[in-house]
């Protein structure tokens, strides 16, 4: 089942104008009985991107009652994505681009989280153009992850000469030594890699967001390519070369993302 609504009325499409001109930040997360988890860092997230991107400061209390009206309408857990957009943009002169449109956007999806089956992923040079932004110019990415896709791989990992960056729509978590390590410079930060950070604290390893080096994740217990809808995904392979994966440990992270506890929207 998936749903639509605009500005907290249910619509059949996106407008027109809106995929004409993908100028706009979005967030994504599961929502369980109209529970998000880390609500306040989406809503941090989407406000900051607005101000970044067309200098709006976002209503708050408006979005609450927009997102919270679209989940009371959702019969199962579902994923939900709530994007912003200018209310007009003009092309020729994108400096007076004021006011905000919410759309949300949800769909069904299972919960509690399981373990999945690992990727295969082909590494790629790229660096996302203003990493800071979650923003939904997301043409290059995908044009990569195709690319990657019709050359055998699952899905594309983006590096820096030997480093690793992140997914097309995911981040990197290695777990290795009794640490976890995320890559902290040129990537999206990703509030789900925050709190699989927690639950790396209480299980006695320590998360730290740093330089990760290509090579490490040869040597790690687990790699994992996670975002909202897959917390618990391992990466089984980067460029065709096999990894390791604790099948053990990933079924443990799984059930304890899952009983993370949720904010009220």
């Amino acid at each position: 089942m998936s749903a639509l609504s605009l500005d907290g009325e249910v619509v059949d499409a996106v407008p027109a104008e809106f995929a004409l001109c993908p100028y706009g930040v979005f967030t994504t997360f599961v929502a369980v009985d109209g529970g998000v988890l880390a609500w306040g860092d989406h809503v941090a997230r989407l406000a900051r991107d607005a101000r970044l991107l067309w200098g709006h400061e976002l209503d708050v209390a408006r979005l609450r009652v927009v997102v919270a009206a679209h989940l009371a309408r959702l019969p199962e857990p579902a994923t939900v994505r709530v994007t912003l957009y200018p209310a007009d943009l003009p092309l020729a002169a994108p400096a007076r681009a004021h006011g905000c449109r919410i759309l949300v956007a949800s769909r069904a999806t299972r919960f509690p989280f399981v373990p999945e089956p690992g990727l295969a992923v082909g590494t790629v040079e790229h660096e996302r153009e203003s990493a800071e932004t979650k923003s939904t110019a997301l043409l290059t990415p995908l044009r990569l992850r195709r690319e990657a896709q019709l050359a055998g791989y699952d899905d594309v990992l983006f590096r820096r000469g030997g480093d690793v960056l992140e997914g097309a729509t995911w981040a990197v978590l290695v777990w290795r030594d009794g640490e976890v390590a995320t890559p902290a410079d040129g990537v999206l930060h990703s509030i789900t890699a925050d709190r699989l950070g927690r639950v790396a604290d209480e299980m006695g390893w320590v998360f730290r967001r740093r330089r990760v080096a290509l090579a490490e994740l040869r040597r790690a217990e687990l790699v994992l390519a996670v975002n909202a809808n897959a917390p618990a995904r391992a990466v089984r392979s980067v460029d065709g070369e096999p990894l390791t994966t604790d099948a053990d440990l990933l079924a443990a992270l799984a059930a304890a993302y899952s009983a993370l506890p949720r904010d009220e929207v």
